[in-house]
């Protein structure tokens, strides 16, 4: 959209905000009745996914990680490389791994062949 008055023109609204704006819009005049059904719904969902991704990989989960990591962090605990975060009141939870050993579990014989977990193949299964 050119204009001839030399005015300088703002640069359009991120995305997100854009979706927002129309998600606003329709909720207060409804939705054209030539957009498909499940329109509405859509962009909510598409403005939920761009939130979660705006939010992921902050700072402030990689610090908590790294504390966990820190205070936790062992050969009986294991962290994924991207672990959950939950951020509480009073602190964080970080998903983690904990190791059970073989002779603490009731009902497994620890010499008995047939119970022992054997690893996948290094190929994943896959024949060829």
């Amino acid at each position: 959209m050119a204009t001839n008055d030399g005015a300088k023109q703002s640069p359009p609204p991120e995305p997100l905000a854009a979706l927002r704006t129309l998600l606003a819009s329709m909720e207060h005049h409804g939705i054209p009745d030539s957009w498909p059904d499940d329109f509405f719904e859509q962009a909510q969902l598409a403005a939920l996914h761009q939130e979660e991704d705006a939010t992921e990989g902050d700072g402030e989960d990689d610090a908590i990680v790294a504390a966990a990591r820190e205070m936790y962090g062992s050969t009986e605990i294991e962290f994924d490389s991207e672990p959950k975060v939950s951020i509480g009141e009073d602190g964080a939870f970080v998903s983690a791994w904990v190791f059970v050993p073989r002779s603490s579990i009731p009902g497994m014989d620890t010499e008995d062949e047939d119970n022992k977990s054997t690893p996948p193949p290094e190929d994943g299964g896959n024949a060829g």
